[in-house]
């Protein structure tokens, strides 16, 4: 006899919620994410968050053993993908569908929040998870915007990737725009964030990905300060000549784990004249 499928992560987390008595804003609060993200998932309008939010859920709503391991499982079949390491059976009987594969050319973003932890211990907890919140906000809706997936959300940190280099490095110009608008209306939340990108070929492995271009985009962030998109020459060159974007020289730096310096670029708004001129 055939199991029933598992369903889809966003069913299983609104019925345990309502199962447990939780409305949406109260599990939102316990997990320390915007009450707009957990309805999101609960539509399936975005993928399952990382396993470490998953572990928050679970422990917010007191799942069962049982239950905590069908969760899981829903949220590693959301993964966007899933579907290249096991394709559908509509997918492998025809023989018109396009083969796929278990490596990807992804573009990596990741984003985090400058002087969170001190922020936190002069402001208080309730402070910091408003500035976490809003930060969220922003991520996903960036990611949203360019067509992209916020894989994780560490509370001062995202990871975003995106299939296209081009929209990866717009959404970095959006992001850094909307967090300079969010701090000038709320000052009491500053969002100083620095930026990491990165672009490379990348294995999808549980929970997440494996590939130096990731480890690139880390270290690059961890050297950005607040307000700037670090990239290298290297994604300079794949990206070669984007409409809105340009490339400016930020020095050479030696980044941990790897064996030599790297030159540095930052990415900023082009200046309309500059791309008017250009043959």
């Amino acid at each position: 006899m055939t199991p029933p499928p598992i369903p889809r992560f966003g069913d299983m987390l609104q019925n345990y919620r309502l199962a447990h008595g939780m409305s949406v804003e109260q599990l939102a609060t316990a997990v320390n994410l915007a009450p707009s993200a957990i309805r999101s998932m609960e539509a399936n309008k975005i993928y399952a968050p990382a396993k470490e939010t998953i572990e928050a859920i679970a422990q917010a709503l007191q799942l069962r053993k049982e239950e905590r391991k069908l969760l899981e499982s829903a949220a590693s079949l959301s993964n966007p993908f899933f579907a290249a390491i096991f394709p559908s059976e509509a997918a492998a009987t025809d023989p018109s569908t396009p083969p796929t594969f278990t490596a990807s050319i992804l573009a990596f973003l990741i984003a985090d929040v400058r002087g969170y932890t001190h922020f936190t211990q002069t402001e208080g907890d309730e402070a910091a998870a408003r500035l976490a919140t809003r930060f969220a906000d922003i991520a996903r809706t960036a990611a949203e915007r360019w067509d992209g997936h916020l894989l994780e959300l560490r509370g001062d940190e995202a990871l975003l990737i995106f299939g296209s280099l081009r929209q990866a490095l717009h959404a970095a110009l959006l992001l850094q725009a909307q967090f300079e608008a969010a701090t000038q209306e709320q000052p009491d939340i500053p969002l100083q964030v620095g930026i990491g990108l990165d672009v490379g070929e990348a294995v999808l492995v549980e929970n997440g990905y494996r590939g130096v271009a990731l480890n690139r985009a880390a270290r690059l962030c961890s050297l950005a300060g607040a307000g700037e998109i670090l990239v290298t020459t290297g994604l300079v060159y794949v990206a070669s000549k984007v409409e809105g974007i340009a490339f400016h020289e930020h020095g050479h730096a030696q980044l941990k784990g790897f064996d030599t310096p790297m030159e540095i670029m930052q990415v900023l708004p082009a200046d309309p004249a500059s791309e008017e001129s250009a043959p």
